[in-house]
């Protein structure tokens, strides 16, 4: 799992689908409901994107300070079960 920054400035993690699946998930898109072998856990939504439609959502996201508690919560929870490799990139 890789952290990145998203253009709004929340943060997004770059998962594979084997890494998705410690967390209860399958690899099937949370918006599309596609299958694939790598996606984004968007902590902020608490949801898996596949890349098309993270891409998407990295466009038109907009920061608001009051969900950092989700972003914050829900990451503490990805970091606990699945292990980050290196540190903070933009993406």
């Amino acid at each position: 799992m890789k952290k990145i920054k998203m253009d709004c400035g929340h943060i997004a993690y770059k998962v594979s689908r084997q890494e998705v699946m410690l967390l209860g998930g399958c690899g099937i898109c949370d918006d599309c409901n596609t299958s694939a072998e790598t996606g984004y856990l968007v902590p902020v939504l608490n949801r898996w994107l596949c890349p098309k439609c993270y891409e998407d959502f990295n466009r038109r996201a907009t920061f608001y300070p009051e969900d950092l508690w989700a972003e914050e919560c829900n990451s503490k929870y990805y970091e606990s079960v699945i292990p980050v490799d290196g540190g903070e990139k933009d993406g």
